[in-house]
């Protein structure tokens, strides 16, 4: 049997690509590990912007309820002024 003179080439050859898809998988790693270092800062930003968002949607929902109130007290004071300038005007002759 005789051996191939190429073969030690060519173990040579599959030693440098086995080596370069070690160097490719180092780098991809290298990139997911940053990818997901961003996407974690993106998640908690994303989060403290929730954070801020319910926080003015209560804000506002204080201020409605206020402005519903304030429009109560101004309907009372409206109907009493009513009673006070009838009360001031006296009876109607037309009554």
């Amino acid at each position: 049997m005789t051996v191939d003179p190429d073969i030690p080439r060519r173990v040579a050859q599959v030693g440098h690509d086995i080596e370069d898809l070690y160097q490719l998988q180092t780098s991809a790693n290298d990139s997911l590990t940053k990818l997901n270092g961003r996407h974690l800062r993106l998640a908690n930003r994303v989060d403290e912007v929730q954070q801020a968002l319910d926080l003015q949607g209560g804000r506002l929902d204080r201020i409605e309820h206020n402005q519903r109130r304030q429009s109560q007290q101004l309907d009372g004071l409206a109907e009493q002024l009513a009673q006070v300038l009838t009360a001031l005007r006296g009876p109607n002759p037309s009554d």
